[in-house]
């Protein structure tokens, strides 16, 4: 089993089995885990993006090469690139559920596991090799998570301290935006909606750094459904796409961050895109963006393809991946949604209530297949799965 580094959903022809996640769980951040010019994720991963990043197979001059094997997606050649459109639901990808590794039990024994109810997110990072994740109550609680090694996975510590922190409120998303800050961490309030910036440098310590009040621009959380998905996309990726604002103008960051946080509401399924200021707590809202579902609750952002991938819980439990671009719709603007899939369903022993979703660069792949990571929120011994067989060409 590869460490913790092989964690993906993939939608790249990029796919190569070059990478090398190795037995001993190498964590080393040496740089280029680059495997060609398209699927950069060395150190510079958080502002580079390729110049086709909006469409899944690149260049074309006929249809055919634009051929994605999905009879769920149509795929055509629209100025010398392929643009793929879905026609219907894609089932699962990956192995089912009842197949998937388990690992809930790396947090603690049965009568000592925090991870049992209220998972809510998850993040990944490329270049130090650690899966950040959260859960929401009970108190609040942050993980770092590495790999053991062996081909497992452990929490991570440091200076004899646990990679644990807790206290942060109704804490439902996290997420990385310099990806060499690789202990600065946001996380998204329900209830109180603020973006919080985090340094967690001191393991079992979390310093705050800045916040910033969403309220005057996203729907109130009643009955629990709040702003749950947090990512953040780097300007650059926002450039090679076309993104635009929500009168259409282009859009990339204007107060320092160098990309903009984009956050998932479970009322309506809507994204809400923010510019904001680390220094002062400035917030410039851009825009309200439609999704392929009335209920969004994780995002994840993939450096290496490009693409934003939704998750729907709530009755719905799909997987949206979508580009940046986006058309207008219904007064607002719906982000161009390449395909959606099933999810994997409920464990027979656990809940379908999945929250979380992270991914592995495409440059992960080996013998075609990367890793998923997906959290359930109340899924006791069944909260946090691994799925090993995600195919590197959807």
């Amino acid at each position: 089993m590869r460490p913790i580094g092989t964690l993906l959903l993939v939608l790249s022809l990029a796919c190569s089995p070059g990478t090398s996640f190795d037995s001993d769980a190498d964590t080393e951040t040496d740089a280029d885990t680059d495997t060609d010019a398209d699927t950069d994720t060395d150190a510079d991963a958080d502002t580079d993006a390729d110049t086709d990043a909006d469409t899944d197979i690149g260049e074309c001059a006929t249809a055919s090469v634009c051929d994605d094997g999905l009879s769920c997606t149509e795929n055509d050649c629209v100025d010398a690139e392929c643009v793929t459109s879905p026609v219907s639901q894609c089932g699962w990808p990956a192995e089912p559920v009842a197949d998937a590794e388990n690992i809930t039990d790396i947090e603690g024994p049965i009568w000592d596991n925090d991870m049992y109810r209220d998972l809510s997110g998850a993040v990944y990072n490329p270049l130090d090799d650690r899966l950040w994740l959260v859960r929401n109550n009970g108190p609040s609680k942050i993980w770092a998570v590495v790999g053991d090694g062996t081909g497992g996975y452990v929490i991570d510590s440091k200076a004899g301290n646990r990679a644990e922190w807790e206290d942060f409120g109704d804490a439902e998303g996290l997420t990385l935006a310099d990806l060499n800050e690789s202990e600065t961490l946001y996380v998204l309030t329900e209830g109180e909606d603020h973006i919080r910036e985090y340094d967690l440098s001191t393991y079992g310590t979390a310093v705050e750094n800045s916040a910033w009040d969403l309220r005057a621009h996203i729907p109130t959380a009643t009955g629990g459904n709040g702003p749950e998905g947090l990512t953040f996309v780097p300007d650059s990726f926002l450039a090679a796409q076309g993104f635009v604002d929500a009168v259409g103008n282009p859009y990339q960051s204007t107060l320092g961050m160098g990309g903009l946080m984009f956050v998932g509401h479970q009322a309506g399924g809507y994204l809400y895109i923010f510019d904001l200021d680390r220094s002062d707590g400035t917030v410039i809202f851009v825009g309200t963006y439609e999704t392929d579902a009335s209920e969004t609750a994780g995002l994840e952002f993939d450096r290496s393809s490009g693409l934003l991938y939704i998750w729907h819980g709530g009755g719905h439990n799909t997987l949206e991946v979508a580009r940046l671009s986006s058309q207008p719709s219904n007064g607002i603007r719906k982000l161009d949604t390449v395909r959606v899939h099933d999810g994997p369903g409920d464990h027979v022993l656990g809940s379908d209530n999945y929250e979380g979703f992270a991914i592995t660069p495409s440059s992960d792949c080996q013998n075609g297949e990367r890793r998923a990571f997906l959290t359930v929120d109340g899924g006791n011994a069944w909260s946090l799965f691994t799925y090993n067989d995600f195919p590197c060409e959807l």
